[in-house]
């Protein structure tokens, strides 16, 4: 089976060519695709890295907003790999990778990006990828040839063989032998020691690791980890994806409400005016584009609904607001708020997905404790992309707790948090993760 395994080509293998010839293509213009300039340039450098060095690690550096996904989802072709593993910090994010990759609709995909000519087209070249949310499932990796699943989930090395988290069970080293490239996404939100980790299990001859990530790692926490160093293959700045208006600018502003979990008519009406007043300001710059504002409450659908009914009852505030939690009108209200002017804020719970390129979205306004550094910049990624078809744009503002933002984009110190395994989105309604 080993054997029959390892002579089965991918589709990475298969595609390698033309997509490295679209690049190529596209670097040289006119361009046919929706790539940025900079995803191509990692991508080629990518390849470039592992050809010419001895090298079987590297780094790509991009700020969160700058296209990651698009990087991770052609790197397999670009590297003509065989068996991919894709390690994602949260269930959330390994979530939207599925999106990225295809699994629930080609036609969602990144791959639609590349203009092909016909469907059944994407539905030849794309993988779909086996995700593994759990622990216990980590064992049917085998022979997959696209694996997405939580760098949390393993503990350490017990040579020869790997203790899971969640279920303290063991698994063969054996079970990664035949993933050749190791794919780290939103690496920045692993702490020292689970990039330890991950080098540890994964660094073998025959692999290579690529870590995505939005800041860089000190030098030090590798020296510190006794593990040698991994070098930067590309990188781009923060001020750089600005200037090439990839990313808006963000200004943010602390809230220093009572208790923000649960805020005052007063608190509210505060917010709700700052809000407007940053629309306005918004509207008046870019004329051709209705601003809208999204507000992140704490998990309970109520409260969300009870903030919306708060909100429109403010005289001031001439926008309607309107929620989207995980039930069945939401998706009439979501529709509603990227599709109408007169729907300008939207209040939402949870891990909300949908609406992520809502360019339209400048202002968002968090109102919860958050512990998870990355839900907070999931959300604040809602407001500062840019649409490719205005000519002029806004700064993005956020309101919020400072001590989430000082941690905006920075190395964690902890893993995430995440959904425990019995809560496997699996076997969850789609709306609800």
């Amino acid at each position: 089976m080993k054997t029959l395994v390892k002579s089965q080509e991918s589709r990475f293998q298969k595609f390698n060519p033309e997509v490295l010839d679209l690049l190529k293509s596209e670097k040289k213009g006119p361009k046919e695709t929706q790539l940025y300039e900079h995803q191509i340039d990692a991508l080629l450098a990518t390849v470039s890295f592992f050809k010419e060095t001895n090298r079987n690690m590297g780094l790509i550096q991009v700020p969160t907003g700058g296209g990651k996904s698009g990087i991770i989802a052609l790197l397999p072709y670009v590297l003509g790999s065989h068996q991919v593993m894709v390690l994602s910090p949260s269930n959330i994010i390994s979530k939207q990778l599925n999106v990225t990759f295809g699994g629930p609709d080609p036609d969602q995909s990144f791959y639609s990006t590349l203009n092909f000519e016909t469907k059944d087209d994407i539905q030849r070249f794309l993988t779909r990828p086996f995700m593994v949310y759990s622990a216990k499932k980590i064992k049917n990796i085998i022979g997959e040839l696209l694996v997405i699943v939580n760098a949390q989930k393993f503990s350490k090395s017990a040579n020869p063989d790997i203790i899971l988290n969640g279920n303290h069970e063991t698994i063969s080293q054996n079970t990664f032998e035949g993933f050749d490239t190791i794919i780290v996404d939103e690496a920045h939100h692993y702490p020292a020691e689970t990039w330890h980790k991950i080098i540890k299990i994964f660094n073998k001859d025959g692999k290579k690791i690529i870590f995505l990530t939005a800041t860089p790692r000190p030098e030090t926490d590798f020296v510190t980890m006794k593990v040698p160093i991994v070098p930067v293959i590309f990188e781009i700045s923060r001020k750089k994806l600005e200037e090439l208006r990839i990313i808006r600018k963000i200004e943010f502003e602390p809230l220093h409400f009572e208790t923000i979990n649960n805020v005052s008519d007063d608190e509210l009406a505060e917010l709700a005016s700052k809000i407007k007043a940053t629309l306005e300001k918004h509207d008046d710059k870019v004329k051709n584009v209705v601003h809208k504002a999204m507000v992140l409450v704490r998990s309970d659908k109520d409260y969300t609904k009870e903030i919306v009914d708060r909100l429109n009852k403010i005289p001031e505030l001439n926008f309607k607001a309107v929620f989207c939690t995980s039930d069945q009108p939401s998706k009439k209200h979501l529709k509603e708020f990227k599709e109408t002017d007169d729907k300008r804020i939207m209040v939402v719970c949870k891990r909300l997905t949908e609406g992520y390129d809502n360019s339209n979205v400048s202002v968002c306004a968090i109102l919860r404790n958050i512990g998870s550094d990355i839900l907070f910049s999931q959300f604040v990624g809602r407001c500062i992309r840019v649409s490719k078809n205005q000519e002029a744009d806004v700064t993005a503002k956020v309101y919020g707790p400072k001590q989430m933002w000082d941690r905006y984009d920075k190395n964690a110190t902890s893993d995430p948090e995440d959904l425990a395994d019995s809560e496997d989105p699996e076997n969850m309604n789609e709306d609800d993760n």
